[in-house]
Order: C-alpha cells, then sequence, then structure tokens
C-alpha cells in the first residue's frame, strides 16, 4: 500500500465494510430493544425513535400499551377495550395517537380511542366495525379503509375529522390484511392484503398504481408516505416473509430483509428510519423483538466511482466502479397525433430530442415540415421547417434549442438553422444530397456525408456559416448513418454502395482530417437507424432483407449484438448521446412509435486483480 500511495499521491482508507450506496433502497435491519410484554396483531405510531404500541394479541386480545424512546420500552397507560387486529392515525405521536376498529374475539369493534400523552379515551365509533384494517393520518385527520365486516372483506373507506367519521369512496378491491401508507387523510395508499395490489388516494378516489413484487398479508411493518415508503414482512401462500419493500412514488423494489421472517408484525417511521415491532416468528411464536430500518446516510461511508480502498475484513485492495447492465427497449410516447413517419432529421438525447421533417406515410406518403420535440414522455409540434423534405440529414449530436437540417428529397442544398423557436435558412452546401446521407455533430461544427443516387462519397464540414469539402469516404455510400460529437469526430456505418441497392456492413471512423475504415456491422444492412458518438453508438432496424429489429452496440473498437426492438423497421431515425440511452423515432412500414433504449448501470464495489 506505501507504494501505491508514493504512485498514485493519496492514502489508501482501510474500511471493515464495502461502501454503501445511499439512501434507502441501501439501509440495512439491526436489532432494536425487546418489548415488555411478545404480542403480534398489534398496532403502532410514531417514529423510530419515539414509537407507542396498543393493544395486540397475547392469547387473548390485551389491552397494555408501551412506549420506545429509541432504546428500550416503557409501559404506558392501557386502552379501555382490548382487542387486536385494529388499525390506527400511523403518523400520530406518543402525545396523540388514535386507533380503531380491531378484533374483540369474538365480534368486530368500531370502537375509537384517542391518546392524550397521559390516557385513553372513548370517542365516536367507525359506522362500520371491522379488524384487520388499514389505517394513515394524524389523531385529527385520518382514513381507515379496507378490513373484514360482519359480511366478509370490504372495501369500505372513512375519514375522521377530530370528532366523528364520514364514509367517503370506496377502495377498488376489497381486502383485509393489508396496510396504508400516508401521513394525511388525503394523500395515502393502500398496500397489500392477500393481493399484490396497490391503490392510492388523492383525497377523492382510489386509483390503482404498480403492484407489489409479491403478495404482504396478514399484518406488517410500514413507514413513510403516498409517495416514498417501505413495508417489511408479512406472510403468502409460501410462509412468512423477511422481505422488504421500497414504494419511490411509482414502483415497488425489494431492498434489505429483516434478520427474521415475521407476520402481523407493525411499526412506523419513515421510508428512511422505521420500525418493525413483535408479531409472530416462525414457528408459529409471538416475539417482544424489534427490528429497526435506517437509510445508508451522511454518517455512513458512501460508494462513489474511482475509489480505492483496503477492506480490512476480507484482506482485500478494491475499487468502486460503475457497471452496466443489460440494454433493453421499452415502449416511448407517440408522435403527435399519431403522425406516421419516416426519413426525419433528429437530434437529441433521449429526454429531450427533437425530430423534422420526413414522409408521412399510409394516406399522406409526401414530404411533410412538420417538427416535433420530445420530453422524455410525449412529443409536442413547434414549427414547421421553411422546406418540406425526407431523406436530409443534419447535426445529429444538436439540441432542441440549436441544430441543423440539411439536404432532402430531389437533392437538396439547402440547410436550416433551428434557434429553438424557429427555422432559418443559411448557406447551402456545396453539393445537393438526398437518399439519407450522414451526419454529426452541432448546429456549429457539423458534418454531412455520402448519399445521393447512385451513392457519393462527398463529405463536407460545417462550421457555423459555411460549408467547406474535406476529405471523402473511402466508400461512396447511401442510406447510412452517422453520428458525433463535432465536425472532427464522426462515426458513418451501413448503407447502400451503388444503385441496384447492395447493402453493406462497413464502418468507418472521421479523425478531423481523414476517414478510416474500422471494423464491421455483424448484419450488412441499409436504411437502418442509430445514434450516438464516435466512441460509442447504437445501430438499429435496418433493410437487410428483409428488414430487422436487430441492435448492435459500438464501443470505439467492435460491434455487439444486443437487445432488438419490439418490432422490426427500417427508416427510422435515433437520437441520443451514447450508447448507454437513447430513441428509435418512426420508421416503416408505418410507425408513429417512439422505443427507448436504456443500459442500466450502479456503481459498485470490486476486488482489484492484477
Amino acid at each position: 500500500m506505501t507504494d501505491f500511495k508514493a504512485i498514485k499521491g493519496f492514502n489508501v482508507k482501510s474500511l471493515a465494510a464495502d461502501p454503501l450506496k445511499p439512501g434507502t433502497a441501501n439501509g440495512t435491519w439491526s436489532s432494536g430493544g425487546t418489548m415488555n410484554q411478545a404480542r403480534n396483531a398489534l398496532y403502532a405510531f410514531g417514529t423510530q425513535s419515539a414509537q407507542m404500541i396498543a393493544a395486540g394479541h397475547i392469547g387473548p386480545p390485551t389491552n397494555v400499551s408501551e412506549i420506545y424512546d429509541g432504546s428500550s420500552w416503557t409501559n404506558a397507560p392501557t386502552i379501555n377495550t382490548a382487542r387486536n387486529n385494529e388499525a390506527g392515525a400511523g403518523s400520530g405521536t406518543t402525545t396523540a395517537g388514535l386507533i380503531y376498529g380491531g378484533n374483540l374475539s369474538p365480534g368486530r369493534a368500531a370502537i375509537t380511542e384517542l391518546y392524550n400523552g397521559t390516557a385513553w379515551s372513548e370517542l365516536n365509533d367507525l359506522n362500520t366495525g371491522r379488524y384487520a384494517l388499514s389505517g394513515v393520518g394524524t389523531s385529527t385527520a385520518s382514513l381507515a379503509f379496507a378490513g373484514n365486516a360482519a359480511t366478509g372483506n370490504v372495501a369500505i373507506n372513512e375519514s375522521w375529522n377530530g370528532t366523528s367519521w364520514t364514509e367517503l369512496n370506496d377502495l377498488n378491491t376489497a381486502r383485509s390484511g393489508g396496510s396504508g401508507l400516508g401521513a394525511t387523510s388525503t394523500a395515502a395508499l393502500q398496500v397489500g392484503g392477500a393481493t399484490v395490489n396497490t391503490e392510492s388516494w388523492n383525497g377523492t378516489s382510489w386509483t390503482e398504481v404498480n403492484n407489489l413484487n409479491v403478495v404482504h398479508s396478514d399484518g406488517f411493518a410500514r413507514g413513510g408516505t403516498q409517495t416514498s415508503g417501505l413495508i417489511a414482512g408479512g406472510s403468502n401462500p409460501g410462509g412468512f416473509l423477511a422481505l422488504t419493500e421500497f414504494w419511490d412514488g411509482t414502483s415497488w423494489t425489494e431492498i434489505a430483509d429483516l434478520a427474521t421472517a415475521n407476520k402481523a408484525n407493525n411499526g412506523q417511521g419513515t421510508s428512511t428510519a422505521t420500525i418493525s415491532c413483535g408479531g409472530i416468528g416462525s414457528p408459529d411464536s409471538t416475539v417482544n423483538t424489534a427490528e429497526e430500518f435506517t437509510a445508508a446516510g451522511i454518517a455512513d461511508t458512501i460508494v462513489n466511482e474511482g475509489q480505492v480502498y483496503y477492506n480490512s475484513t476480507a484482506g482485500t485492495m478494491n475499487i468502486s466502479a460503475v457497471v452496466f447492465g443489460t440494454g433493453a427497449w421499452a415502449s416511448g410516447g407517440n408522435l403527435v397525433s399519431g403522425n406516421r413517419r419516416n426519413s426525419v432529421v433528429s437530434c437529441g438525447v433521449q429526454t429531450a430530442a427533437l425530430i423534422a421533417g420526413g414522409f408521412g406515410s399510409g394516406s399522406d406518403p409526401t414530404t411533410i415540415g412538420f417538427t416535433e420535440l420530445y420530453n422524455g414522455t410525449s412529443w409536442s409540434e413547434t414549427a414547421d421547417l421553411n422546406t418540406a423534405r425526407a431523406f436530409g440529414s443534419g447535426s445529429t449530436n444538436g439540441t432542441q434549442t440549436a441544430t441543423i437540417a440539411v439536404g432532402g428529397t430531389g437533392g437538396l442544398a439547402l440547410t436550416e438553422l433551428w434557434n429553438g423557436s424557429g427555422w432559418t435558412e443559411v448557406n447551402d452546401l456545396n453539393t445537393g444530397r438526398n437518399e439519407d446521407p450522414g451526419g454529426s455533430g452541432t448546429s456549429t461544427s457539423a458534418l454531412v456525408f455520402g448519399g445521393n443516387d447512385p451513392a457519393i462519397d462527398s463529405n463536407e464540414s460545417w462550421n457555423g456559416t459555411s460549408w467547406t469539402e474535406v476529405a471523402d469516404l473511402n466508400t461512396a455510400t447511401k442510406a447510412l448513418v452517422g453520428c458525433g460529437a463535432s465536425n472532427t469526430s464522426a462515426l458513418a456505418f451501413g448503407g447502400s454502395i451503388d444503385a441496384s441497392g447492395t447493402r453493406t456492413a462497413k464502418t468507418e471512423l472521421w479523425n478531423g482530417t481523414a476517414w478510416t475504415e474500422v471494423n464491421d456491422l455483424n448484419e450488412t444492412k441499409s436504411n437502418l437507424g442509430g445514434f450516438g458518438l464516435a466512441t460509442q453508438a447504437i445501430a438499429f432496424g435496418g433493410d437487410t432483407p428483409p428488414r430487422t429489429a436487430n441492435t448492435e452496440s459500438w464501443n470505439g473498437t467492435s460491434w455487439t449484438e444486443v437487445g432488438n426492438l419490439a418490432s422490426v423497421q427500417t427508416l427510422g431515425n435515433g437520437a441520443g448521446g451514447s450508447n448507454k440511452a437513447g430513441l428509435a423515432i418512426g420508421g416503416s412500414p408505418d410507425r408513429a412509435t417512439t422505443e427507448e433504449w436504456t443500459v442500466p448501470q450502479t456503481v459498485t464495489n470490486q476486488v482489484m486483480t492484477d
């Protein structure tokens, strides 16, 4: 390690454990304080370090309450009516808490009780008595939903205003044994309960959102809000669960497990700090243990790309490096009003792209001037090109506020400059061209090459004002793809090399002075799409023949086949600044669709090897 320091000029840290990734997704469970009374089917409210539990099952229902201070439990005043499988205001506090409903063994409770920091008092009942229900909110604004009533599982939803209960719109699915997430009575989630369904409440109605990864039922710990929460434990037909799932406001992700699989547990907190109390461990034994979940935070050693450290436990020299997963295509937003088009000019990145011109298709196979912008979700129309055209090119690494459109149908020499609001004609090409020439660069530093029928090898460089002829392609090519960051760095691949449509797999690399032939595509094709840089690019679709959905990734040296498009296509265009993320837009036959290419990446700890 001394040699390493001498070479690199800094100390290598010695760590007992690998660095953590920050946030909830990389949190861990640890032992909490032992409860005074083992119990299950209890209810809890408060925070990880100030938690109150009430009632539950110890054989018969109990009325015992306890308060946690972050390290130990203290007996608190008992509730008035012993019960289990009750619900309550999860965001209540140890001085202002609310519980309601429950199992009286026999019978279903409608009773509501309020804790004021000193004693419990009975208030107005629920309209429908039930147990294994869910609850969210505070002692003065709570929501009670689902559960098992005399008629069976129900979808009933009631709102508490601090004095009385009012029935509101029901859940979409009747259930019991689930749980609620939410800090208020106007924004909540209903989670699980013999189903993976999750429903979201906006204060007026329930909407089904993305499902859990597995069924969680029979009570489980939870913490957080409608937009950031977690659940842990419970059971399903496969047995007791240690599984924890994290909700990021859109979807559920499996994260660190509880130390012990557990059902009929409970607890409350936030998505970064919560607690699981009591429950039934396996085999069927009521427990008095608690576990605390804490997200990775500023007090931890957080993983960052390029960290070098010595793991003293494993005895290894490690480095934290970015690891890329397997890329895949997913559906993106459709073009405006279903505008089917192909052979457009395109530029930008996956979340901010632009297309202009192209051929309309279906009932209107004419050239068009439409310009559309993509925001990562949907397309919107903006100012048209001055001259409608297809089979053109442009600065493929331009942006939504600065790009150029060049050439097009009939061998146009026209160049138009986009400033974010409109197109302006500027200086023409020296050689008019169509039939999909290649293009690269930006609005101030671009290259256009090839095209026409028969194919040409002509190559021109744009300096932001005018075009200059520079060194030609090695092979005259049309219907090819070009990409690159400027007029000094570009990649050209695929296409047709003669009037009869002979296709090629050739790849050429531009260094600002000359083109060099490098490793070919794996598949010979023309009329393909693509995006990226000279050192990292994606090629997709095209005509081999027949049409193909194949995708290839360029790493600066060679092409590798990766995940296919959802459907075959030709004459599609791409947008993206690397081979890790981009778009496939439109194409033939008749496509108004967008597909999004994403390669997942994460920073992981790896052992360094010689």
